[in-house]
């Protein structure tokens, strides 16, 4: 059999490189007999490779990708990708396109008839979103969204090709969607362990004190991330655990929002800041040395891949108390869930593992047993 396997969108500030790296090694020494194509953006950034004579990685030809980025509306840079899909899985002779971002294409999906079968990753199902205040407004607004989510999914299910949608982490999902056929599957958000650092400290090389425990927030850094709310709830902690207490924030910032951070911080904490993008063994060795994960993201109800890091060195997370995530959390004994607006809340969690040390002992093992490479590649590669 042969799979497509693509995402067009890869950029270094998330965790959609891993999952076609990682996919790729897995293959390596599984699924043998059958023919892979793993079809990413032109970039310098990354590049996917493999020595196995059953995988292929290509880029985007400089052409093909100036087309693309020639587009300035969403839905006429999804109709030129899916083309460009399209064309190389017709040259390829595909059995099955597995996209690893579906999202974008739903519509391209629902317009076109083609002679593969179609699987794909959904980040954003529509049932799990929720209004972020109890204002009409907010609450017409949320409808307004859901429905238009509904009828762009509704338009990708016309291609009876499109026969597995994989929602990570989400159990709950495809029982609500799935009617009469059964085309929604809850895929594992992997964890990927990677090497850490040989000989890295992560306290000199940040300067931070021994007795401090360290709060870590990591990923590409935006208004999403919560980070006024966050750091106010510092600003409020009591002095004796102020003091005593390091919020680290490694990732590369939208352009500006640095400044915007760094001017919210009144309280005697200590706040370091790495802007920049940090390779797989340097974040595998600063999760594995800090205290607390922070994953507090507003208009979030999907998974987090940081859920599954923080699993992997057995350390608890602040994770918002909606959606998914809310849900493993709850589920796996991962940590502490809090009101994300709530800065008060936040504050009395981040007290909590002053006050209660047992609350910085979680164990991560049986997320990471039903998480792992091998149970989320091969239900994506169910033929």
């Amino acid at each position: 059999m042969k799979f497509l396997i693509t995402d067009l969108q890869i950029q270094l500030d998330g965790h959609r490189l891993g999952f076609m790296q990682n996919l790729m090694s897995y293959v390596e020494y599984h699924h043998t007999t059958d023919e892979f194509l793993f079809l990413t953006n032109r970039s310098r950034a990354f590049e996917l490779k493999s020595p196995a004579k059953h995988i292929r990685s290509l880029q985007l030809t400089q052409e093909e990708q100036d087309l693309v980025h020639a587009e300035t509306k969403p839905l006429s840079i999804a109709r030129a990708e899916w083309s460009i899909i399209n064309k190389y899985a017709l040259e390829f002779s595909a059995d099955r396109v597995i996209l690893m971002f579906m999202d974008s294409y739903q519509i391209e999906i629902g317009r076109t008839q083609v002679p593969f079968k179609i699987s794909g990753i959904w980040f954003s199902p529509y049932p799990r979103i929720e209004s972020e205040s109890n204002n009409l407004g907010s609450k017409i607004q949320t409808w307004l969204t859901k429905m238009r989510k509904r009828i762009v999914m509704r338009t990708a299910l016309r291609n009876a090709q499109l026969d597995k949608i994989f929602i990570l982490n989400d159990e709950e999902m495809p029982k609500w969607l799935n009617k009469g056929v059964t085309r929604f599957f809850t895929l594992a958000d992997p964890y990927f362990a990677y090497e850490p650092l040989e000989d890295y400290k992560l306290r000199e090389v940040y300067g931070i004190p021994e007795d401090h425990l360290i709060f870590l927030q990591f990923g590409y850094m935006d208004e999403r991330k919560n980070l006024e709310n966050i750091v106010n709830a510092f600003n409020q902690l009591p002095e004796i655990y102020a003091q005593k207490s390091t919020l680290l924030l490694i990732g590369k910032f939208k352009a500006g929002f640095k400044e915007q951070v760094e001017r919210l911080k009144s309280g005697p904490f200590q706040l370091i800041i790495r802007d920049e993008f940090v390779p797989n063994a340097e974040m595998e060795s600063a999760f594995a040395q800090s205290d607390v994960i922070l994953r507090m993201n507003v208009g979030f109800f999907g998974s987090s891949g940081i859920i599954g890091v923080a699993a992997q060195h057995n350390k608890p997370v602040i994770a918002s108390n909606t959606g998914v995530m809310a849900e493993i959390v709850e589920k796996y004994h991962l940590g502490m869930l809090v009101d994300p607006y709530n800065t008060k809340e936040i504050a009395d969690a981040i007290s909590r593992f002053h006050t209660i040390p047992d609350s910085l002992r979680i164990d991560g093992t049986k997320y990471r047993n039903n998480h792992d490479l091998a149970t989320f590649a091969e239900t994506l590669l169910q033929k």
